[in-house]
């Protein structure tokens, strides 16, 4: 709103623009970015370490920034803070730069709605996406001011509103009882009061008896449903320790646990019949989250495994038509590496029949989860280039640990993944490199994308089994021309150099976006990172997530981020 908007040193031409010169990290001649700009390229990357800065010292830069802008533009600050947390999806930095800014925001009645939830459905409100984001920002408070610092009143009140806004699974989901700030300890600092979003929850009379006995709600009137249990506002039992989270696996497998126990302890059973009716207690909880959809598409990756050992062939064919549900893949932003995974755990555990289900549903569900790159990433021609040296025939995994344990796959059949996936989803040009390169023409994109990865793979050591960087660009000049995106995937166990060949490549064609996807998590690189050179962990969501973020077009942010309501 207008009454915030403090007055512009600059214009917003000016805004979105390099003006001064300045020494690049690789020593070279740059231009300085606007602050805004500056802003919004850390906000978008997080505070990680990087090639040149570690991380303290980008701390450091990013409080400087921050502080530049919001003293020319406050609300702008705040809002770019508000833009990285729910469309960037960072976190620390966002909680970072929300402390720093309470010195800007005093006395302000923008520093209340700042430190406000967030309302998902209408896009408006502040900083708190997550009742979690609350604990966060005050474990960087008191990191910042000390355990004993008093918290600013705009602060509790915003605190204050987020919770009174929450609902009862968010309380219930959120309360962090074994983190060094809780959920209680919020409600104990900013004092909300009870409100009919919060919800309620039902209980038996004697357990609401035992729960308030001491405490301040002794002698409080309640009402009772038909059951004759207690109606409990969720924060009040968030307050007494007996709000439960509901409707998850973990929950729901734990009160059948707890039922069973009881039947064992009092004789009713015995512990052979304890894990027959466990077995089956289980089932049905996953038949009734799967039939309903209340499970969330990681949360049935990550029982896949439960869910074969129930032995129930209609659960597994549920479980498995839900897999592939497109619409559910494409709301859940699952990535692609994370039903790989799953599949790994699979091939670990289990052979048979019921395998050849679930590795045929995670294939597809693999196939229907490739992001259309094509939208996700800026226009321009990619060439997806992979390591098939000598290096790559590895065993380890490419550093890639199930339950702690190496995986048995070759780190080329993971670059060979990675990049099919790439190729697939861009349309792009495949390559492939060890002492020399070499396009790989005439695949399908049509092809399933195991048989892509497959195909790709068996290219290994065809181009000699050393490792020479310098080989790729000539390659793909010669093949392709000039691109504006270069993915390697490798190992970065090379012994020459990238950059002299990205120099004489990028002052004929101009400057391309270069990603090193590093694939076995080696310390050295091949490349020094420049403002366009950059250095990703492959089997992460790194590689979907954060090069959007880095070639963003900083003009189309810097509008998005005004357009923000808090």
């Amino acid at each position: 709103m207008a009454k915030y908007n403090t007055k512009r040193e600059i214009s917003l031409e000016d805004q979105k623009s390099g003006v001064e010169k300045t020494t690049t990290h690789q020593g070279g001649q740059g231009y300085t970015q606007r602050p805004e700009a500056e802003l919004i390229g850390i906000l978008a990357t997080g505070m990680g370490n990087n090639f040149y800065e570690k991380e303290t010292e980008r701390e450091k830069r990013f409080r400087d920034v921050l502080d530049k802008v919001a003293k020319v533009n406050k609300l702008f600050a705040a809002k770019a803070l508000i833009y990285a947390r729910t469309i960037f999806g960072q976190r620390s930095v966002t909680h970072f730069g929300a402390v720093e800014m309470i010195p800007h925001l005093q006395g302000d009645p923008l520093a209340k709605k700042f430190f406000t939830k967030r309302d998902k459905k209408a896009e408006r409100g502040g900083i708190i996406w997550r009742l979690d984001d609350m604990a966060e920002i005050l474990a960087a408070y008191f990191a910042k001011n000390g355990q004993e610092a008093s918290l600013p009143n705009s602060l509790k009140k915003g605190f204050k509103d987020a919770l009174e806004h929450a609902d009862t699974y968010e309380l219930a989901k959120y309360q962090m009882k074994n983190r060094g700030v809780s959920l209680v300890d919020i409600v104990n600092l900013v004092h909300p009061v009870e409100t009919p979003k919060n919800g309620f929850i039902y209980i038996p009379e004697q357990d609401y008896l035992k729960a308030t006995a001491g405490t301040k709600f002794v002698g409080k009137e309640y009402q009772k449903n038909e059951k004759g249990e207690v109606q409990v506002p969720a924060l009040r039992a968030l307050v007494l320790g007996i709000l439960k989270q509901f409707n998850t696996v973990e929950d729901k497998n734990t009160e059948a646990g707890k039922v069973v126990a009881e039947k064992v302890k009092s004789g009713e059973i015995t512990q052979e019949q304890a894990a027959a009716q466990l077995n089956e207690a289980k089932t049905e909880n996953y038949k009734e989250l799967i039939e309903t959809k209340k499970i969330g598409y990681l949360a049935l990756l990550r029982n896949i495994r439960n869910i074969l050992k129930t032995n129930d062939t209609v659960l597994l064919d549920k479980a498995c038509e839900l897999l592939v549900d497109q619409n559910f893949i494409r709301k859940s932003l699952v990535w692609p590496h994370q039903i790989d995974l799953a599949l790994e755990v699979m091939l670990i555990e289990f052979n048979g029949r019921q395998l050849q289900k679930i590795a045929a549903a995670l294939d597809e569900a693999y196939e229907k989860s490739i992001p259309n790159l094509s939208q996700l990433l800026p226009e321009g021609k990619t060439a997806v280039v992979f390591d098939t040296s000598g290096s790559m025939e590895g065993g380890w995994g490419g550093g890639i640990k199930i339950d702690g344990k190496p995986s048995n796959s070759r780190p080329v059949d993971k670059a060979a993944l990675i990049a099919a996936t790439f190729a697939k989803g861009t349309g792009g040009d495949v390559y492939h490199f060890g002492t020399s390169c070499a396009a790989i023409k005439g695949w399908n994109p049509n092809d399933a994308i195991n048989t892509l990865k497959k195909s790709f793979a068996r290219h290994i050591g065809e181009c000699g089994h050393g490792t020479v960087y310098s080989s790729i660009l000539p390659e793909l000049e010669r093949v392709g021309g000039g691109y504006d995106r270069i993915l390697i995937i490798t190992d970065e166990q090379g012994a020459d150099s990238f950059e002299d060949t990205y120099k004489r490549y990028s002052g004929k064609y101009g400057t391309p976006y270069v990603y090193f996807i590093n694939i076995v998590g080696y310390g050295p690189t091949m490349a020094k990172a420049g403002n366009k050179v950059f250095r990703l962990f492959g089997y992460s969501a790194d590689i979907y997530e954060k090069i959007p973020h880095l070639e963003m077009n900083i003009n189309e942010v810097i509008d998005a981020i005004n357009r923000i309501e808090i």
